[in-house]
């Protein structure tokens, strides 16, 4: 028997498609889904270049997914750096195949993609988790192929579907493309492409326990302006992916939680760490072991500790574990992953992952004010070198002015002065009072300063640009 439908409002066109795909599971009767009136030719899948690769945006990805992502600050830089990213999942069939990655941190979501061949990529982002036709929330960002001497590009757009509106939309002009750093290379034939999404983008806020759907798909090489977007209206199944601090596998009953005492670290510092396991049944739970480790090539740098003497977790309570480290003072900086595992003595574990950075000890910058300058008769000027620590506890170094103007005078002729900060995450500001002579030419002229701190040495330079208002004018042109 057919099936007949009406409707007149353009939101019931999810509707009627979903009743169409219950009367055919009922029936065994396939029927052809509704064009919509806007566009009855319009097909289902991606166009490019006129031509109709296998994707289907109505088809889920069938590929073994991790849905917990890790919390992870990343380079952009084109390189897949050891540590640094997680595999979301593979595609292991059709004529490209590859790898989607996913990490986030407080600023940025990041999206990466490694292609055994140069292709363009669709990325997609529900930042809500909510489905893919509601709410002002979807993204959808598509990139080049990487060519050799060229940027990476890029293009963005935004798929209004709230609910205020008759039908969903494309907005192409709501995500400022050049506020996504995005890179791309290829090496050995095979391409690598970069994201990283700013916070706020489409209302996109990246926090423990965000869900949101993603998806990335990889097409024949060619440029943005070579692709054809599906009609707004058409569904798109994404995978479902949670941001976690921590990548958590608990056993029925016995959950855990893995938090750092930093989670951006400097080479040489003790990290600690706490599991606390949590007895969510009436019965006490043996733990057999307590096995802590570094993770890939965190395994050289964080101390192997394997504890067997572990208190039973009583019904209805909850035991820490804590874990200390050294981390080499000769530590790279990068991205590590600390990973512990509790062994039941049925042979059951929980595991738990985290993520933290090792960054540079300090981040110096220098200014002068005013800049550029106008000299008038002895002139002041304030030279400004901040430093920025991520030592825990602070620091205690010293700041030197170095390159420096010869015939400008220092006040009391200071060229040293001792840099401070009391705790971590802290900036600190060190002036230097400069005096110009009355008689300093026009030009610029650069100053450099050089902050020491336990035996290194971070060297920044600026140039402070010097005018004059008593220059004598040029002379006039005649005609002849």
């Amino acid at each position: 028997m057919p099936l007949h439908l009406r409707c007149s409002h353009a939101r019931s066109w999810p509707l009627i498609a979903g009743m169409l795909a219950l009367y055919t599971s009922l029936t065994g009767v396939t029927t052809a889904a509704p064009a919509y009136p806007q566009d009855r030719n319009e097909p289902a899948v991606q166009t490019v270049s006129g031509t109709t690769p296998p994707v289907s945006f109505r088809e889920r990805p069938r590929y073994p997914t991790e849905p917990q992502r890790l919390r992870r600050t990343v380079q952009i830089d084109g390189v897949l750096s050891d540590g640094e990213w997680d595999a979301f999942y593979t595609v292991t069939d059709g004529p490209i195949q590859g790898v989607f990655y996913c990490q986030w941190d407080d600023s940025y979501l990041y999206l990466a993609a490694r292609t055994e061949r140069p292709a363009m990529v669709i990325f997609s982002v529900d930042g809500g988790g909510d489905g893919w036709l509601r709410s002002a929330d979807n993204i959808e960002i598509v990139t080049g192929s990487v060519t050799e001497g060229s940027p990476l590009a890029l293009t963005a757009r935004l798929l209004d579907a709230a609910n205020a509106k008759e039908t969903p939309a494309w907005n192409e002009n709501a995500i400022p493309v050049a506020s996504i750093l995005a890179s791309g290379r290829v090496t050995g034939g095979t391409q690598v492409i970069e994201l990283a999404i700013p916070r706020n983008t489409a209302g996109l806020m990246p926090r423990a326990g965000a869900a949101m759907g993603l998806r990335a798909d990889f097409l024949p090489p060619g440029q943005p302006a070579d692709f054809k977007p599906v009609q707004p209206f058409e569904p798109r199944l994404l995978l479902d992916a949670v941001l976690v601090e921590a990548r958590t596998q608990s056993v029925p009953g016995l959950s855990a939680r893995l938090t750092l005492s930093d989670e951006k670290c400097v080479a040489g510092q003790e990290l600690g760490a706490t599991l606390e396991l949590r007895n969510q049944t009436d019965l006490p739970i043996a733990i057999k072991t307590v096995t802590w480790s570094g993770q890939g090539h965190a395994a050289s740098a964080l101390n192997l500790l394997r504890v067997v003497a572990v208190p039973t977790v009583e019904p209805r309570k909850a035991r820490k574990l804590s874990y200390k480290t050294v981390l080499p003072a000769d530590l790279p900086v990068g991205a590590y992953t600390l990973q512990v595992v509790a062994e039941l003595p049925d042979g059951r574990q929980v595991q738990s992952s985290t993520s933290f950075q090792v960054v540079e000890p300090l981040q110096v910058q220098i200014a002068a004010d005013p800049n550029p300058v106008t000299v008038v008769g002895t002139t002041p000027l304030s030279v400004y070198v901040d430093v920025y620590s991520a030592v825990m506890g602070g620091i205690r170094g010293e700041v030197e002015l170095t390159d420096f103007p010869g015939g400008w005078e220092l006040e009391k002729n200071i060229r040293r002065k001792p840099c401070v900060t009391t705790a971590q995450d802290r900036k600190t500001s060190t002036r230097f009072k400069v005096t110009l002579p009355s008689s300093t030419p026009a030009g610029e002229y650069p100053i450099g300063a050089t902050v020491t701190y336990r035996g290194r040495a971070w060297r920044v330079k600026t140039v402070v640009r010097v005018e004059r208002t008593d220059a004598p004018a040029a002379s006039p042109k005649t005609d002849r």
